[in-house]
């Protein structure tokens, strides 16, 4: 879709859409924000008390009738995605997804089997476009022994979402390892095709805060640790070669290679998939693709099978001191 005016409304004003979505729609002058629902409309005419234009409501159906939206964001909570995201393509609207796909795998696969998911539905997970993971793949891919991931937060220290469901097992369907999981596991299925799981521990059942994930990689061993409860900020992966460690620091946006080489890249890579969605959309920037539904369901499958693993684990995951 490239047109002179692109229509835009969201599902959802919470902090994603405030701090990721919104303001990529408006660093794009074919852009037009028209229409907004939330389940707290106050909110929702709050965040738009400068735009008088713009339509607000709290019924998915109404939007799409009011609005006409050529495409839609929706950032609402886990449970609530699938829902609007599929009335979206039934109404042959473009619509770009918050990770994870859905809550559960049922919903994902309903919404990524929909006949219009091909085409019209991207979803928001931003590590395959940072700009130096080329440059990281090209080193990790000849001869890499093992991998390692880390994302370490201080979650809610720091992020802190308008409504408290991201601990509510329910409405998020898991704990730091759907929300933040797939960040990692999509950056690495990038890089080096399908994984199995091996191991899996957490350090509660529903919703937990740290994982320890180990993956195959057609040989080559990977783990992945998350902490979402931690008192430092890392997001970073590191790839062991005969030459040394390759490391690839998504929180610094640098590539630092065993050589000593240190390349940067610049800021605000987090936006990278929003970017290159709406990019497609408005044919503003040569075309990087998207996150599509097929992929995210097969990033969320990797999430369940790491689930079942613990399910039959000797025991959570011990904190460490």
């Amino acid at each position: 879709m490239t047109r002179e005016r692109v229509r835009f409304a969201a599902v959802g004003c919470g902090r994603v859409f405030q701090r990721y979505h919104l303001p990529c729609a408006d660093a794009r002058e074919a852009m037009e924000l028209v229409g907004v629902v939330d389940t707290d409309v106050e909110r929702a005419r709050a965040l738009t008390a400068d735009r008088p234009q713009v339509w607000t409501g709290t019924c998915v159906d109404l939007l799409l009738q009011e609005t006409r939206p050529d495409v839609i964001s929706v950032c609402t909570p886990n449970d609530a995605h699938a829902e609007p995201v599929l009335a979206a393509l039934d109404a042959g609207i473009a619509v770009l997804c918050e990770k994870p796909l859905a809550a559960t795998v049922e919903e994902a696969r309903r919404m990524a089997a929909h006949p219009a998911a091909e085409k019209l539905l991207g979803v928001n997970m931003p590590f395959r476009f940072h700009p130096l993971l080329e440059a990281f793949a090209d080193v990790a891919r000849s001869g890499a022994q093992r991998v390692d991931f880390t994302i370490a937060t201080p979650g809610n220290r720091v992020w802190r979402a308008c409504t408290p469901w991201y601990g509510d097992a329910r409405r998020a369907g898991g704990g730091a390892l759907l929300d933040l999981g797939p960040h990692a596991i999509d950056l690495l299925m990038t890089v080096f095709g399908r994984s199995d799981v091996v191991a899996c521990e957490v350090d509660a059942p529903g919703v937990e805060e740290r994982v320890r994930l180990e993956l195959s990689f057609q040989g080559v061993p990977a783990t992945l640790r998350i902490d979402r409860a931690a008192r430092k900020l890392e997001t970073s992966v590191t790839v062991t070669t005969a030459d040394g460690d390759h490391v690839l620091d998504l929180r610094r946006n640098e590539l630092r290679l065993a050589d000593g080489t240190v390349e940067a890249a610049g800021q605000r890579p987090e936006l990278a998939a929003i970017s290159a969605y709406f990019d497609l959309l408005t044919g503003a920037a040569a075309p990087r693709g998207k996150v599509s539904a097929k992929d995210a369901l097969e990033v969320q499958l990797v999430v369940e099978s790491a689930y079942e693993h613990t399910r039959g684990a000797h025991g959570p995951l011990v904190r460490g001191r």
